[in-house]
């Protein structure tokens, strides 16, 4: 037992003595790694960086920044270096030992070192590109701006017609970017990049607007100075011709207009003087609807007359036409007015159809007086002709109107009669059919209704046979009739029907008349609403509770076999 407790003593402290082993070797492995990375950042030939840097001829805050990256760097050469040999040598000594918190902390700190090293190495070199590309590009801007500004001067003085009054606006406006671009130059020469970039920045947001302005100034003035001027003499002129030919505008004020305009285009150009290109646009659309009101003016006019010609002829043709179609109704109504009567005032609208083609015929002439005299504009002639044409279409469809109304009275009066002497022929069936049913007598109601379509009829014949026959009376008589014959045509059905089942239903009965006092007592009451009231319904009602107490649904059979005959004979 003894010498299992001594091995596994012994076999712990084998296990301690390697772990302790391998995490020294790791230790020092990684302090090893961490000097090795120190020395390639000293490699670097950053000293010789900065050297170069120094051949740029830096002032100002290029030269501040430039100082602060070689501070910078010879903190890292003088002291983070040795700092870093030292954080080393304290890292192994401590692997010596067997306290590997602290250890493993050290070799934490000595791994920051070297990280912060690079970092800054790396800042010191990136500021050192950043000031050398400055100094290129500066030096390179210089050059390019010079080869600008020397094209835009010539442009000016070789262009100088295109640009109008804006040109000693534009050339005080180059001679300021110049005195820039001189400073420009002068701090670029003497390495202070950092003020050149701020002056830089300015250069090249002017010289943008420089080149924006020559680019379009000369569009600008262009419309002001050419043009407008030329549309606005081409309107002069227009409206000068057009008044030579006998045209008239309403309130004209083209010529106000035309001055107006030129006024303006004036105040534009003092505006393009002093470079305020965005109102000159604004002002240039101003004036541009302005003119192109005038021209729409003009062109209303020219338009508007060759649509007076045009209207003309079709209000001489529609006045021929609308006489000649007022005449023949006149006759028809004359003719007509002999049968029948007219109740819509057919004469005084017919008159007064006259009356307002008269007054239009007046007022076309009226129209043409005044154009004749240069009293009226074309656009306001057509304006009236357009509405005087309305009131054509509406008179000459008035007038069909009454002319479709008047033509078919006729025709209806024929209808009419036909229809009457229909109705008459089915009265006469309706009287003979009922008569040969041989009844005792017929029900009041139906006989009332009866002798009151027969009323209806004789006063249709009456209407019709009037000295003047009032149409509208008789198609109101018509209607009445047609509705009132067929509720006839249906009463006499039932009344038919009614009575022949009620004489159906008492011969059935006398079967029973002497086996069942019920049948006997409903044949007696049966025969007396059937002989005295005429009740022909009720005697159907009676006789068939009756039979169907002593054979059962023989009520319905009786009528199911009646309505199968009627419709088989039909």
């Amino acid at each position: 037992m003894e010498l299992v407790i001594l091995f596994i003593v012994l076999a712990i402290v084998a296990i301690a003595y390697i772990t302790i082993f391998v995490l020294q070797r790791v230790t020092v492995q990684k302090v090893n790694e961490l000097k090795e990375k120190k020395e390639q950042l000293k490699s670097l030939k950053v000293r010789d960086e900065l050297m170069a840097g120094r051949k740029l001829s830096l002032t100002g805050e290029s030269l501040k920044q430039y100082q602060s990256l070689e501070n910078q760097y010879n903190d890292v050469q003088n002291n983070k270096f040795l700092k870093i040999d030292q954080q080393a040598n304290l890292v192994l000594f401590e692997t010596r030992g067997i306290n590997f918190l602290k250890t493993r902390q050290e070799l934490a700190r000595l791994q920051t070192m070297v990280t912060d090293t690079e970092a800054s190495i790396k800042e010191v070199r990136a500021g050192l590109n950043e000031l050398k590309r400055l100094d290129e590009a500066h030096r390179e801007a210089v050059n390019d701006l010079k080869k600008k500004y020397d094209d835009l001067r010539k442009r000016l003085l070789a262009e100088n017609f295109k640009f109008g009054p804006a040109n000693p606006a534009l050339n005080k406006f180059l001679d300021q970017l110049e005195k820039d671009y001189d400073e420009f130059t002068r701090l670029t020469d003497d390495g202070d990049h950092a003020a050149a970039s701020d002056i830089y920045e300015q250069l090249g947001m002017e010289t943008t607007q420089m080149e924006k302005m020559m680019r379009d100034t000369p569009t600008l003035f262009d419309k002001l100075n050419v043009k407008y001027v030329d549309q606005l003499n081409e309107l002069s002129r227009g409206h000068a011709e057009l008044l030579e030919q006998g045209y008239v505008f309403p309130n004209d004020s083209v010529d106000a207009e035309l001055g107006a305009i030129d006024a303006q285009r004036q105040q534009v150009l003092s505006l393009l003087a002093d470079l305020k290109l965005k109102e000159v646009s604004e002002q240039n659309g101003y004036i541009e609807r302005r003119i192109e009101a005038l021209y729409d003016v003009m062109d209303n006019e020219i338009a508007a007359h060759r649509q007076v010609l045009v209207n003309a002829d079709k209000l001489s043709s529609y006045l021929l036409r609308l006489r000649e179609q007022n005449k023949v109704l006149s006759t028809q109504l004359d003719v007509l007015g002999q049968v029948f009567q007219f109740n819509h005032k057919e004469f005084e609208m017919r008159r007064t159809f006259l009356e307002k083609i008269n007054e239009l015929e007046n007022q076309v002439n009226h129209t043409d007086d005044l154009l004749e005299e240069k009293e009226i504009s074309y656009s306001e002639v057509r304006a009236q002709q357009e509405n005087i044409l309305e009131q054509f279409e509406e008179i000459e469809k008035q007038q069909r109107d009454i002319w479709d109304k008047i033509s078919g009275l006729e025709k209806a009066r024929r209808s009419a009669s036909q229809f009457g002497g229909n109705y008459q022929q089915d009265i006469e069936e309706i009287k003979h059919r009922v008569e040969r049913l041989n009844l005792p007598g017929l029900p009041a109601p139906y006989l009332e209704y009866f002798f009151a379509v027969s009323n209806e009829l004789e006063r249709l014949a009456k209407a019709l046979g009037a000295n003047l026959i009032d149409m509208d009376d008789v198609q109101r008589q018509l209607n009445i009739v047609s509705s009132d014959i067929d509720t006839l045509k249906e009463k006499t059905d039932t009344l038919v029907d009614q009575a022949s089942l009620s004489e159906q239903l008492l011969q059935y009965a006398n079967r029973y008349r002497t086996q069942s006092e019920r049948v006997a007592a409903a044949s007696e009451q049966a025969r007396m609403f059937y002989e005295r009231d005429y009740n022909y319904q009720k005697a159907m009602d009676i006789l068939g509770d009756a039979l169907n107490s002593v054979e059962p649904g023989v009520y319905e059979k009786i009528i199911d076999a009646y309505m199968k005959r009627k419709k088989a004979s039909s």
